[in-house]
């Protein structure tokens, strides 16, 4: 009982700012324990306190024989980066209060019952309810309540008035179906993810599979204080590069913004990749009518970053294609006729600030523009005979993810790869070995190792030695346990469950990934946004950035125990 207040050594004391404070049931030190180390704060009893006091050699052996025991004592440890996140919110109120906003269920926004009819109503009586209920969408509903459609204003505009549509007609004939719909216990957040991913205005909220409102993009931006359907609007009416060019620069801003109002990193980096896909689509949809090449069934792949949706500021390109070679047709020729309008596509996305991959992992280079057979012979020399450095240089490929085109050939490239890779022990052994190459830059002493050389000397490399260290890990968990998501974070969570790892273990793991994500994006764009002095971080950031490289360097433990390295 009592209560245990944590404070920091200072170079002569004890700093008179408390950490946090530990009540019943809560260990201390249990991280100084585990890694050996000595402990870095001092403990002060806040009331009378009682403890237990447990001998080193006991608190070894309860590890190893209570599997119980374990997990509580490295969940507590987890549970310090939470701790840390949330006295890093408390910091900044006018973040934390946004954020909070940001994360309130769907069903805390809706003001109203949702304007309903049925698909026979006509157009007219639409129209008259909308304008009688001022709102600007209507929710058509089949008799059971579940959403069949909807109808907008914008949607009067395109769809009624401008072609002069017999508006006695039923609205099933005008309205949008199946329309995107979203869970009542979703978040404002999720509801900005959707809107930039498809670029809707309204969203029916569900629950139980009936509609019980709808949220406008006006009820999400009065909070964000954000513009994504502008941005969607400037991508949808693009016709050449300038516009293009502005809209890259406007989901830059946008992103900025969003970091330093302190957006969480997860939905951060989602948004950013949904507008990037957007924008990728538009530059894929406008080359396409330049070229001819509308009787290839072909798809555009996105790899790396790009492909596990997790790009930030400073993301380059990496991608691909793959297509269908017909009965009697020539694999080379077609190739042949792809190949410009991917060297055009490649160009235009640089010139919007998405460079060129200096490995020229990019669908212009003839040999990442194959057909499926092909894609799917280069899956197989890879896995099947697994070379160091061909695997290496391959990795980013095993995180591809359809874009635009044909998805089926994706979808059969995905089986293909997952077929490959069921029960491959050589394959995944040494796609453990890489994922543990790189250690996580914390020293004997526990400061930060530092780049020692070159143009970032003195700083922490936040792609190569920091966020790949839970990329490779969350590779290989997912690959083995047949995960067929690319996102390191679906992969933890998923691939974790299937071998059991607890949850609270996974998702302190993910927050740690995106922490550094978070960091990254902070950096803003150019490679130096990869590279952190830690000496520019505040107390309670290196305190996270820490805990960061201890949950990499357990995941790695894990890893290395399942491989036997």
């Amino acid at each position: 009982r009592g209560l245990v207040q944590v404070a920091p050594f200072t170079a002569n004391s004890v700093s008179s700012r408390v950490r946090l404070t530990l009540g019943p049931g809560e260990c201390f030190s249990v991280g100084a324990l585990l890694e050996q180390r000595p402990v870095t704060s001092a403990y002060l009893a806040a009331v009378d306190t009682f403890c237990y006091q447990l001998p080193i050699a006991v608190f070894t052996e309860l590890m190893h024989r209570s599997p119980r025991f374990q997990d509580f004592a490295t969940g507590y440890l987890a549970s310090l980066l939470r701790d840390s996140r949330r006295l890093l919110k408390m910091q900044s109120a006018s973040n934390a209060s946004e954020e909070q906003a940001m994360n309130r269920a769907l069903r805390s926004l809706l003001q109203r019952t949702p304007v309903t009819c049925s698909p026979e109503t006509s157009i007219h009586d639409a129209l008259r309810a909308m304008h009688d209920e001022n709102v600007g969408s209507i929710v058509i509903v089949s008799e059971n309540g579940t959403p069949a459609g909807i109808f907008t204003r914008h949607d009067a505009l395109d769809r009624v008035a401008l072609v002069k549509t017999d508006t006695g007609q039923p609205i099933s004939d005008v309205m949008t179906s199946p329309p995107q719909v979203i869970s009542a216990d979703a978040s404002a957040y999720d509801a900005a993810l959707v809107m930039a991913a498809h670029g809707v205005r309204h969203l029916p909220v569900l629950e139980e599979g009936r509609v019980i409102g709808v949220v406008a993009e006006h009820d999400v931006f009065t909070l964000q204080r954000i513009s994504i359907r502008q941005i969607h609007r400037t991508i949808d009416d693009a016709s050449g590069h300038e516009a293009l060019v502005q809209a890259a620069g406007d989901i830059r801003k946008l992103a900025s913004n969003m970091v330093h109002q302190g957006f969480a990193a997860e939905q951060l980096t989602q948004i950013i990749s949904a507008l990037n896909d957007t924008l990728t689509r538009r530059i894929l949809e406008l080359e396409r009518e330049r070229h001819s090449i509308s009787d290839i069934e072909w798809c555009w792949l996105a790899f790396g970053s790009e492909g596990r949706l997790e790009q930030t500021l400073a993301s380059d390109q990496d991608n691909g294609i793959i297509f269908r070679v017909p009965d009697g047709a020539s694999v080379d020729e077609l190739r042949r006729r792809l190949l410009p309008f991917a060297k055009e596509v490649n160009h235009t996305l640089d010139a919007c600030g998405y460079l060129f991959c200096i490995g020229e992992n990019m669908a212009s280079n003839p040999r990442w523009c194959l057909s499926l057979a092909e894609w799917g012979q280069q899956f197989a020399r890879w896995i099947r005979d697994p070379e160091p450095q061909a695997l290496l240089n391959a990795t980013i490929f095993f995180d591809f993810r359809a874009l635009f085109g044909t998805e089926d050939l994706a979808e059969t490239l995905r089986k293909h790869l997952l077929d490959l890779t069921r029960d491959n022990a050589r394959f995944f052994r040494m796609m453990a070995e890489q994922a543990l190459e790189i250690e996580p830059p914390l020293g004997i002493l526990r400061d930060f190792v530092l780049e020692d050389h070159g143009q970032y000397a003195g700083t922490i490399d936040l792609k190569k030695r920091s966020a790949r260290l839970f990329v490779d890990a969350a590779r290989v968990i997912g690959l083995a346990t047949a995960v067929a998501h690319t996102g390191t974070a679906a992969r933890l969570r998923i691939g974790g469950a299937r071998i059991h790892i607890l949850p609270a273990e996974c998702d302190a793991v993910v927050e740690a990934f995106y922490f550094i994500q978070l960091l990254r994006l902070r950096g803003g764009t150019g490679e130096a946004a990869n590279h952190l002095d830690p000496a520019t971080l505040n107390e309670v950031d290196r305190r996270i950035l820490k805990e960061c490289f201890r949950q990499a360097r357990r995941m790695q433990t894990r890893v290395r125990l399942d491989y036997q390295l």
